[in-house]
């Protein structure tokens, strides 16, 4: 009763909520893990701790967010996660059906 708003506009969009459900079972721990997001976040923090504990201005921001990525794309995140490699053609009929469903103005 106290959140009532709340709470109807959750159930309005509840299938948004839980898409994870569709992916394949050896995946769906890497999906609804934020390991990903705090690593990438933790370079940033060094890298504003080692520049003097702040940027200059949000250009460098946008440099050493853009560096970091490009190191982690380029090295670690080169190889994909062996569950996902598996998973492949589900996930891609997934995007697809998903694509599909929400390109419908494209025909």
């Amino acid at each position: 009763d106290k959140y009532h708003f709340y709470i109807e506009k959750l159930l309005a969009k509840k299938e948004l909520y839980f898409n994870f459900i569709d992916f394949p079972e050896p995946i769906r721990k890497h999906i609804y893990t934020t390991n990903i997001v705090e690593n990438f976040n933790s370079r940033i923090e060094v890298k504003r701790i080692n520049s003097g504990g702040h940027f200059q201005s949000m250009k460098i921001v946008d440099i050493a967010i853009y560096v970091i990525g490009n190191n982690l794309h380029q090295n670690r995140w080169k190889n994909p996660i062996p569950a996902f490699k598996e998973c492949e053609y589900e996930i891609n009929q997934l995007f697809n059906l998903t694509f599909a469903k929400n390109a419908q103005f494209l025909d």
